[in-house]
This record gives structure tokens, sequence and C-alpha cells, in this order.
């Protein structure tokens, strides 16, 4: 066959190959679809929120280890410790009683914090579940090895009144619900001896414009560092987003994150489209005065009567609220994932922003200075209108868990994407790939969600003297 000919079939077959090879790559829908060199080098830890399974892979989509944990519906959310042990949240062990609990229709995932080794045996568990208090939504694992969590505390409609809720606000809160109102308390729990050594409780810090013959009464716009009992959630107002739970889950906090060189702890306060910091200095005794008043608050100025509610906020249903760690590009910069930018309209979308709050020298924020967002990022089509995470990682680079889509995806400081990965798994067992994930099942059941993941270097001291090597992927 002459030079040119033999010349021209290569180039056809070769031009056939890449057709093929694209084609391939088109059918991906689950796995990893992307894989770059700027991947920053480490292992992702996830957990399919519907399942009782926890993942670590590489960024080849690999198993390198694998948890299967016994009696639970499923796992909200995994965090390794430097030891290799896991921990998690999901519901309790044993079966609960359910009259105890005034809103057991709420959360069927929560209740438990639960530890295990790498080798998936277990180590320790704290139930949050009575009749006073029940644990929900994420956790933080705190430099002395506490654990930092949510519960919600019980009120009564009749101690809700006794606080100055609103005689008409009380039936828009309470309509539809058991007869509580759930303020979240923020809980350190020492795992050793299953004891609450720290706690913050918001019941302590309201203020109201209704009742002027109760104590806490006062003008709500000049004391921002107190919570407005008769502020009404926007959803509480006929414009309910999607999965907004039933009306007695007043705050919705769904994520807290220490920093231990400020000593504060920074709180995802859903309901109100806010993120609060608070102290962690002062004792419990002293949490419950003015010490434990909020340090600094942002994302919706309405709801300290301060600005409206439609013109002025720039937080909509966010999650994951962090301090980026030492170190880190970033570092001491807040991360937080903005769930409902544009809610209600046409273009409803999702964004990470990163914040420079006005922190001043003495470790107090400047209530008059405006927080500076100093890095952002949003595109089309990227969108979760319920939980999902950020995370800043050595390299510059931000691993993002749209957790509606079962999307996890990291991209570079300009917005890169340079991984790419949709969690195969759900409660009906593996999505084929090529299959396109169901976006419309019912929430929270059977969809491939994800709450929220992070990764871990490959030199993580957890990682020490375990066998690393990968395994099989979970679909190829």
């Amino acid at each position: 066959m002459p030079f040119n000919a033999r010349r021209k079939l290569f180039i056809i077959l070769f031009a056939l190959l890449l057709t093929a090879v694209s084609a391939l790559a088109q059918e991906r829908t689950v796995g990893v679809l992307v894989n770059t060199e700027g991947v920053y080098d480490g292992y992702v830890l996830f957990s399919p929120l519907t399942t009782p399974d926890v993942y670590l892979i590489d960024s080849d989509g690999r198993i390198i280890h694998d948890w299967q944990i016994e009696n639970s519906s499923g796992i909200l959310e995994a965090h390794l410790r430097e030891n290799g042990n896991l921990v998690i949240v999901t519901d309790p062990r044993d079966e609960m009683d359910l009259s105890l609990i005034p809103r057991p229709d709420v959360g069927s995932l929560f209740g438990s914090v639960r530890e295990y080794t790498w080798d998936n045996e277990f180590v320790w568990e704290y139930q949050f579940i009575g009749a006073d208090i029940r644990q929900h939504h994420g956790i933080d694992i705190m430099p002395n090895g506490n654990i930092l969590a949510i519960g919600w505390h019980y009120h009564s409609l009749d101690e809700a009144v006794e606080m100055g809720l609103n005689e008409q606000f009380r039936y828009t809160v309470f309509r539809d619900s058991p007869p509580f109102l759930l303020p979240d308390i923020i809980m350190e729990i020492d795992p050793a001896t299953n004891e609450t050594v720290w706690q913050w409780n918001p019941w302590d810090h309201l203020i109201q414009e209704f009742n002027p013959d109760l104590p806490n009464y006062g003008d709500v716009s000049q004391h921002p560092e107190r919570i407005d009992i008769n502020y009404q959630p926007y959803f509480l107002k006929g414009i309910s987003p999607p999965n907004s739970f039933d009306h007695g889950n007043w705050m919705n906090v769904n994520m807290v994150n220490y920093s231990p060189e400020l000593d504060q702890i920074a709180i995802s306060v859903r309901a109100f489209d806010e993120l609060w910091i608070i102290d962690h200095s002062a004792s419990t005794a002293e949490t419950a005065g003015p010490a434990g008043d909020l340090l600094w608050r942002w994302g919706n100025p309405a709801a300290y009567g301060q600005g409206d509610l439609t013109q002025d906020r720039q937080l909509f249903h966010q999650h994951d609220v962090q301090w980026i760690e030492p170190g880190l590009p970033g570092e001491g910069n807040i991360l937080l994932f903005n769930n409902q930018n544009n809610f209600g309209t046409d273009e409803e979308y999702s964004s990470v922003l990163e914040l420079k709050p006005p922190l001043q020298a003495d470790g107090t924020y400047d209530w008059e200075q405006e927080a500076e967002i100093v890095w952002s990022y949003a595109a089309d089509g990227f969108h979760s209108f319920a939980v999902s995470g950020a995370q800043r990682l050595p390299n510059g680079n931000t691993l993002i868990t749209e957790g509606m889509h079962g999307r996890l995806f990291e991209v570079s400081a300009d917005g890169e994407v340079v991984w790419e990965y949709v969690n195969p798994v759900t409660r009906h067992g593996l999505i084929e790939q090529g299959e396109i994930p169901n976006l419309t099942a019912e929430l929270f059941r059977d969809r491939n969600i994800v709450f929220r993941v992070r990764k871990y270097p490959v030199d993580y001291p957890g990682f020490a003297g375990r066998d690393m090597t990968p395994g099989a992927r979970l679909v190829d």
C-alpha cells in the first residue's frame, strides 16, 4: 500500500477511535467524569445519604477502604479521626422510643453520633434523643477530640409565649405541628465520659418587641447580638422552598464549626439565612448571659430589623459554614455553600462563597463594617436547593458537594473543574453507567444524595500503616 494511502487509512482509523472514545465518555453518567492533573492528591470520604455505607476513594474512583455500618438506615455524614477511626452521624443503634420525640417526623437519620475503628469495630455511641433534646445535622470534631453537635431543644407553646412570642405568629409557627418550638442548642460532648461539657442555648439570648412587660423587650434593630423570637423565616411566610421542614423547626441549624485559633464557633442557621458566630471561651454558665450573645452575624439583616428580606439578603438556606484552616489559601476566612440564590425565580442557582469577616485584633467584630466576598464559584446548571458543602484544599482548589445531585467536584482557584464524580449509590443499588440519576424521585429517599464530603491528604495520620492499595470502582 502506498505511503499516502497508509497515512490516509491511519488518519481515518484514528478519527474513528477518537469518535468511539468520545462516545464512551459521553455515556459516563456516574463515577469519575473528570480527572485532570490539577486535582489535589488525596482521598475523598463520602457516604450516600440513604445507605449504611461509607467509602474512601481515590481520584480514579477506586475504593481504598469502606465501612458497612450495622443498625443504620443511612448516614448523614462521616469524618476520619487522625487515628483512622470513623465518626458518623446516623440514627441510634437501639430502636427509638418515638413517644419521647415531639417531632419524630423530622430527620430519620438524626439522633446518634457513633465511632468505629478502621476495621469497622464499634467503639462509641452517644444518643441525643429524649423528651427535651434531639441531635440533628452536622458535627465538628474539635482538636481535643470532643464532638461539637447541634440539638433541637423542645419548648412548648406556652414557654414561647412567655418569652414574647407574638400571639399571631404563634399560630403560624404551630398550626401544622405539635405544640413545640425547636430552637437549636450547641453542645460539646466528651466521648470519654458521654457528658456534655459545654453548651450554648439561644433561648438565653432572645429579644422581642411584642410584650413590653417582659424583661427581654427591646428594639430588635438596636440589638443584632440577640435573636428575635418573632422573626419569621421566609418559609413561614408562604414562600416555602421544596424541602423546608415543618413550622416548629424555627432555626434549622445545619452545621457548626470550631476555630481553635479564635476559640469561637460558626453556626449555619439555615432558616434565618444567616451565619452566626459565638464565643466558646465563656463557660456554660457564662454563655447564659451577655457573654453568650452573638459576636457577629451575616447574610440576612432583615432577621434583626436592619434590612429588607427580598433586597438585602445575601444567604439563601446555606450549608457547611466553616473557617478555612491555618496554612490553607484563604486561612481565617469563612467558606460556605449558598444553596438557593435567586430563590423563587426561573434562575435559581447555587454558589460557594469565601468571606473575609470584619474581625478585629481582640477577636471581636466590627458590626459597622461589611464582610468582603473574596472568592466565589457559580456556574450554569450548578444548583442544589438543600444539603451540600465545600472544602478548601492545600493547593488552593475547593472541593464542592452538590448534594442533591450526588455530584462531588473539585475546582481550581479560577473556577476550572479539575475533578468530578457522581455518586452511583442509592438505597435501591448502584446506578448503571449510562443511566441518568433520578433527580425527581422522592426527596431524600430514592436519589443519590450526599450531605457533604471531605478530602484527606495522602499523608493524613489516619492512613499511616494502613493498606491503601486501590481496589475496584463502584462502577466502571
